[in-house]
């Protein structure tokens, strides 16, 4: 198996553990607190993360791209993530009364300072991660941070049911990122002691590799928090909350098949350049799977958003479907837009990749932020302007440097299309024989799940579809291995 493949299986596997137990947490979670504690949650969560995105100034990401490193440029890394964490715990905490003040949220100061506590424990963990994902030790990461993930849903939970309200995911932060820097300190490959001493000598590549990075996650951050915290203060915390969680059931897709990608997109299309492959076929073919994939999961979600929203948030989120349906529909256009940073990072235009977020970026962010002003509808349709515009702008800058034509990029995606149409046949069908009546009982939504399933495997045999291969050699692997279980309980039998 290729080291590509592999580390996207050892990705996926983490995305799909990581996203049973994020479901199940938000399930949880949505039938312990109102949506308004949620909407309380997710505005100090932004306000923090718009604060820590500063930290990308000095992201230990320029560890992924060197062609070399030694322990001068791990001290480094270390020594500049502490210090301008720091500075933004003094600034943040300095404010952060006046901040409750505006949104009339007297437990937030303290909900703040447990972010801040977090991101104390992640100037450990974040080199030694940087580390692990250039040497492609992507099964090493899915360990750690699947134990990290289950001591956070476990605090979380035990917390809201102890009635500690919306701050039960500040200490479930915190517990994370505790137990991720003790088992980062645990698998190093490197001498922790010698990591976390002071030094500089490696500044000028940090701040060379994270001016653009730091300037672009901002931007990115800033994009995904201000409309929400626009939204707290002109309308409610509950529209904050339908909206996040909203955004949290049609990002299921995403978090499936995106996030996976994305956690070994960087180091592996920075390796691809090292050796010199042909990367604009692996541009183009990354495109072809990811919307083979994640095309029909969206369209999905917008076709059973109403009993996805009743099964994993409960009846009291009734406002989200909705929101789910018009923002899953958007979400056709997310695509591309996830597989441009991550290349132009690895060919070396920093400064490229931060021109293609800050553009886009700032579309949707005026767009959302505009839309946020009259309701939270507004705000779901306002992404059929943002993520368009994203996508043409991330197509613009691949095409600057990858020269690909129009035609070879519909050539890429057009059979994913005809897949995600036969995709979408039998549950179509399902709902029009149901008097186009979206709500649905559990044996419904299985039956209509399962037509979608047998659609998309028939749609990649009729058209042929390239990432046909990848489910056959998943099939052989099953196959191959249950010969193996079978001939290891006859000899056990014997």
């Amino acid at each position: 198996m290729s080291t590509p493949r592999r580390a996207f299986i050892m990705s996926s596997i983490e995305q799909y553990l990581a996203l049973i137990i994020n479901v199940t947490v938000v399930a949880t979670m949505a039938r312990l607190l109102t949506p308004d504690a949620v909407g309380h949650a997710v505005t100090g969560l932004g306000i923090g993360a718009i604060a820590l995105s500063l930290r990308e100034f000095v992201t230990p990401e320029f560890l992924i791209q060197k062609a070399e490193i030694d322990e001068k440029d791990l001290r480094t890394s270390f020594t500049t993530l502490f210090g301008i964490t720091v500075l933004v715990t003094i600034g943040l905490m300095a404010v952060s009364g006046k901040i409750a003040a505006f949104y009339d949220s007297p437990e937030l100061p303290f909900f703040l300072f447990l972010v801040m506590m977090s991101a104390f424990a992640e100037v450990i963990s974040q080199p030694v991660i940087a580390v692990l994902r250039r040497e492609m030790a992507f099964g090493t990461l899915a360990n750690i941070r699947t134990v990290s993930l289950l001591v956070s849903a476990l605090t979380t939970v035990i917390l809201g049911m102890l009635d500690f309200g919306y701050v039960s995911y500040g200490w479930g932060m915190l517990a994370s990122a505790i137990t991720l820097a003790a088992l980062t300190a645990f698998v190093t490959p490197h001498s922790l002691f010698s990591i976390c001493r002071p030094s500089l000598a490696s500044w000028k590549v940090v701040f060379t590799f994270g001016s653009f990075k730091g300037a672009s996650q901002a931007v990115d951050r800033i994009y995904e928090t201000v409309p929400q915290l626009i939204l707290g203060k002109v309308m409610s915390m509950t529209s904050v909350g339908l909206y996040n969680r909203a955004n949290t059931v049609c990002g299921i897709p995403d978090r499936i098949i995106m996030s996976a990608f994305y956690a070994m997109a960087f180091p592996t299309l920075a390796a691809s350049v090292r050796e010199g492959k042909n990367i604009k076929r692996a541009y183009l073919n990354t495109l072809s799977y990811l919307s083979v994939l994640y095309w029909p999961g969206v369209l999905m979600i917008a076709v059973t958003a109403d009993p996805v929203v009743h099964l994993i948030l409960g009846s009291q989120w009734e406002g989200a479907i909705l929101l789910v349906r018009l923002m899953a529909l958007a979400a056709v256009f997310w695509f591309a837009v996830i597989v441009t940073n991550p290349l132009l990072l690895a060919l070396g235009h920093n400064r490229d990749a931060f021109l293609s977020s800050l553009f886009s970026r700032s579309v949707a962010a005026m767009a959302l932020c505009s839309a946020s002003m009259y309701s939270v509808v507004a705000m779901a349709l306002s992404q059929f302007i943002s993520l368009p515009a994203q996508m043409l702008i991330a197509l613009y800058f691949a095409k600057k440097h990858l020269n690909f034509t129009v035609a070879e990029l519909l050539a890429a995606v057009f059979p994913s299309m005809l897949v995600t149409l036969l995709t979408l046949v039998g549950p179509l069908a399902l709902l029009v024989a149901n008097g186009g009546n979206t709500e649905m009982s559990l044996l419904q939504f299985g039956l209509t799940l399962f037509c979608a399933a047998l659609g998309w495997l028939l749609g990649l045999v009729t058209v042929k579809h390239p990432f046909l291969a990848e489910v056959q050699l998943v099939l052989h692997a099953i196959v191959a291995a249950t010969v193996w279980l079978r001939r290891r309980f006859l000899t056990a039998g014997a």
